[in-house]
């Protein structure tokens, strides 16, 4: 079980930094003062949880525990594997985080641009997550692949896109009057769900080796996941320096 429980200690230290990258680029202002920094940690981060998942998925089939897990006949982690194949294989232009987006697609670095943004609220009472946002029309493009592509089945797209509740997007976008390459949904609270669906069935099989892994283990066990069929939707100015 060493490669399991390896791989359940990176997922339990990348979802660390993540949180630590967001608290560094807006509590701390580092996003503020030196953006490139500040979005290449968060990318940085965004990447090692997405590939966090994919090892422990592999560690499972290795080590002989796949049947636990239908990974891609569970639309919490399909998502996630979907955006950790995308970014892993340059699909769909690494589904961008919001903040790689408006670097390449607004028309002027500083400059006020409207966003709207989709979030899942968590179940449990009074309970949250943080903010790191990924665009829906970069996700929606990579569904739209054909499959030897994406390398999705159309069982797989269609649960993905039902799952975060896509259909309703562009509504979204047409309220507001922005275009639906301007809608952003969160990642984070799809990060829980994917967590929520997976730690239950291996805490048995993993050690922790950190006080980060055993609160993953813990805390995932019993936490309420986040609800993605009645999302908080709105809409606000976005801008970053250069």
């Amino acid at each position: 079980m060493t490669q399991l429980s390896d791989a359940f200690e990176d997922l339990s230290q990348s979802l660390r930094v993540l949180m630590e990258a967001n608290h560094r680029a807006h509590r701390e202002g580092l996003l503020q003062i030196d953006r490139a920094e500040a979005v290449g940690n968060i990318e940085i981060a965004l990447a090692s949880v997405l590939n966090s998942f994919h090892s422990l998925y592999d560690a499972l089939e290795k080590e002989g525990h796949g049947a636990l897990i239908k990974w891609y006949e569970t639309p919490e982690l399909v998502t996630i594997l979907a955006l950790r194949n995308a970014r892993h294989h340059n699909l769909a232009r690494k589904v961008r985080t919001m903040y790689s987006f408006y670097a390449q697609e607004a028309e002027k670095i500083g400059r006020m641009e409207m966003y709207v943004l989709v979030d899942f609220p968590s179940e449990e009472e009074g309970g949250d997550t943080f903010d790191v946002y990924l665009s829906w029309s970069d996700l929606k493009d990579l569904l739209q692949m054909p499959q030897q592509q994406s390398k999705l089945r159309p069982a797989a797209t269609a649960a993905i896109a039902d799952y975060i509740g896509s259909k309703k997007f562009k509504e979204y976008a047409d309220y507001y009057e922005r275009p639906e390459e301007h809608v952003f949904f969160n990642f984070v609270p799809l990060a829980v769900n994917a967590a929520i669906k997976v730690v239950p069935k291996i805490r048995h099989l993993v050690k922790p080796r950190s006080s980060e892994s055993e609160l993953v283990r813990d805390l995932f066990n019993t936490l309420l996941p986040t609800n993605t069929k009645q999302p908080e939707v709105s809409c606000g100015p976005i801008a970053f320096t250069k």
